[in-house]
């Protein structure tokens, strides 16, 4: 897996910052390191996601003597030990309401350590539009072998840098 080129130009903060105020474009920040504008854009999509992510990541914190983790838990616990009572006595209906609230600490939970979003996600694979791309593609380079091979190449160049998501 290859390091990502943006993350190690010597002024990449810089770029980033500029990007996201409207400084400069990310064709301009390519031109600037000497790489791809899809370099620049799997940067910013990838890396800088994940340091927003984790910048985001709420750390357990204390309020008026209230750790929001640690109290989930203990609550858990205790819906957990409401679960066990009702499905030993027969309540059903308790036992029910017991894993509804559970699913719904775990869902709080996941959200809070960052475990779990509820953002939307697209497959761009399954897009009618980019299944006719492909299809436009495959057809119009057919008299050209050439290009073919080298759009195949940079296709699986730019699959490579997509798993190399970590750097």
């Amino acid at each position: 897996m290859r390091p990502c080129q943006f993350c190690n130009y010597r002024d990449a903060a810089l770029l980033e910052q500029q990007i996201a105020t409207r400084k400069i474009s990310q064709s301009q920040a390519a031109r600037i390191i000497g790489c791809n504008k899809s370099t620049v854009s799997r940067h910013m999509r990838n890396c800088i996601a994940k340091k927003v992510q984790r910048a985001a990541r709420p750390e357990p914190a204390e309020v008026e003597g209230l750790n929001v983790i640690n109290a989930l838990m203990e609550s858990r616990a205790r819906i957990l030990s409401i679960y066990d009572e009702a499905r030993q006595t027969g309540d059903v209906r308790a036992a029910i309401q017991a894993l509804q609230c559970e699913v719904s600490q775990l869902t709080l939970m996941g959200k809070l350590t960052g475990q779990f979003s509820d953002e939307t996600q697209i497959n761009i694979l399954m897009n009618p539009e980019f299944v006719r791309l492909k299809q436009i593609l495959i057809k119009t380079l057919e008299p050209y072998p050439e290009a073919r091979v080298r759009l195949s190449e940079r296709l699986m160049e730019m699959n490579e840098d997509d798993g190399n998501k970590d750097n």
